[in-house]
């Protein structure tokens, strides 16, 4: 890993178990596998562009997104490197590579200031192994990591570059129904996250401005979401 992190020597303590027992990942999971999993783990706070792992780089750890987010991307042959996926607490980093004791195939980079702890790969395998309860919650975590790959394939796929942008901001919708909303990272992370250049995500930017919205540096004040809306109709097969 690298950029700034703070790494804590909490192994097996109290605080650390019940972290795992309460975490929404492993319901009903016992104190004894709890205790098992805690024992030689660590939590550890990592600052926003944080690289956790590299691509092609061997897991050592199963890293748990606790809390924040953790985008995952890829480059090769020199080009630009890209947002495959982002993945919100809580969370499992690419289990496959680990269960597999296969490298990486993407890079794990924090999006915003992370909490992480990191369960040795021999221990996680060997308590997913022996403990239904555990394989059951990674069998669970790659389906859910399966049909948000395939809701990207479709968005990418089926939808224009003004309808992908329209989409990820109906998705940011504030809770309160207000218009203002904060981009959470640059436009060029964006751009990637919707599989776009620079110059298109300014073009669907555009394409949008006007009565619908206007963009304000880092943030975008929606005047019309129902003329959002009508620029892509939400799809439950598609949208999460």
């Amino acid at each position: 890993m690298s950029a700034t992190m703070h790494m804590t020597d909490d192994a097996g303590t109290p605080e650390l178990v019940a972290l795992l027992r309460d975490s929404r990942l492993f319901p009903g999971l016992d104190e004894a596998a709890c205790r098992r999993l805690a024992a030689p783990a660590m939590t550890m706070l990592v600052a926003r562009r944080t690289r956790i792992f590299e691509q092609g780089e061997m897991p050592g750890a199963q890293v748990i997104v606790s809390g924040g987010r953790v985008h995952l991307t890829a480059s090769a042959g020199g080009r630009a490197e890209m947002l495959v996926e982002t993945v919100r607490a809580p969370d499992l980093l690419l289990p496959a590579a680990v269960l597999e004791d296969s490298p990486y195939l993407l890079r794990a980079v924090a999006a915003t200031e992370c909490r992480l702890v990191l369960v040795p790969a021999v221990t996680f395998r060997a308590v997913a192994a022996a403990e239904p309860a555990v394989a059951q919650a990674v069998i669970a975590c790659l389906a859910r990591q399966f049909r948000r790959m395939t809701r990207q394939v479709k968005m990418l796929k089926l939808r224009t570059t003004t309808q992908r942008l329209a989409a990820w901001l109906l998705a940011l919708r504030p809770a309160d129904g207000g218009g203002m909303i904060e981009l959470p990272y640059d436009k060029g992370m964006i751009a990637a996250e919707l599989g776009m250049t620079r110059e298109s995500l300014s073009r669907a930017f555009a394409a949008l401005s006007g009565e619908v919205l206007t963009v304000e540096g880092a943030r975008v004040r929606v005047r019309d979401w129902a003329g959002l809306e009508a620029v892509c109709p939400r799809d439950p097969l598609i949208d999460d």
